[in-house]
């Protein structure tokens, strides 16, 4: 049966490039994950730089626990065992609520550790680690929200997905000396979606548009008023 809402719409009937598309964005994202963040956590060498604190530790384990049910999740729904995939769903939910809340632990601590800066730098600080964390938290809860049209819940727990990667990419093309490439780069993960559906369906889904066009301008104002302060 065709959920309330997506009747007559052109994303009513999911395309076979569907069960391609979000599997590889999964994978895609994952290795960026693993990518960006190997050199400080996945391959972290503690004899020379130390532990992680625990904060940092539990949500990077929280973080990719949730990266992999997420790749997961689109593969139980390619491979048609979506019964499996609504049984698994509420891990991954938990797992994103543990990673939320773990991620409000580190930026606490991290807060504290700058008291003694002015306000004014600390303020875009906030919102560099504040705004991400509530994007993926609103994306996540839309998705459960909307879960029985699978149209717009996939394209929001992929919008979910997407937030991680500014983080992860951010530190690979500091080392790969290609920061200029940062936004470039999410703008073009966060609109895969509205250009799939494009390309597939005729015309963006309007989740996959409005969602991308969202995270980018948090992205933008993030990159400036960082820069604003001279961070």
């Amino acid at each position: 049966m065709t959920p309330h809402g997506e009747r007559g719409s052109a994303f009513a009937a999911r395309k076979p490039l569907d069960d391609v598309f979000y599997p590889a964005m999964a994978a895609i994202l994952a290795a960026a994950v693993a990518a960006g963040f190997a050199p400080t956590f996945f391959a972290r060498d503690v004899a020379l730089v130390g532990p992680l604190p625990l904060p940092a530790l539990v949500h990077g384990v929280f973080g990719t626990a949730w990266v992999l049910a997420f790749a997961a999740q689109t593969v139980l729904v390619a491979s048609g065992r979506t019964a499996w995939h609504r049984r698994f769903g509420w891990a991954a939910a938990l797992l994103a609520v543990a990673f939320f809340a773990s991620g409000i632990v580190v930026m606490v601590n991290l807060e504290q550790s700058h008291g003694a800066e002015p306000l004014t730098w600390r303020a875009p600080h906030v919102f560099t680690n504040l705004a991400p964390l509530a994007a993926f938290a609103a994306f996540m809860a839309a998705g459960v929200l909307r879960r029985a049209s699978a149209a717009e819940h996939k394209r929001l727990m992929l919008l979910a997905a997407v937030v991680l990667l500014p983080p992860a990419i951010g530190r690979l093309f500091a080392v790969l000396d290609l920061t200029e490439l940062n936004l470039a780069v999410y703008a073009a993960f966060a609109f895969a979606n509205a250009i799939f559906d494009w390309l597939v369906y005729r015309r963006p889904h309007a989740v996959s548009l409005l969602g991308a066009t969202a995270l980018v301008a948090i992205d933008l104002a993030t990159t400036t008023w960082l820069a604003a302060v001279g961070s």
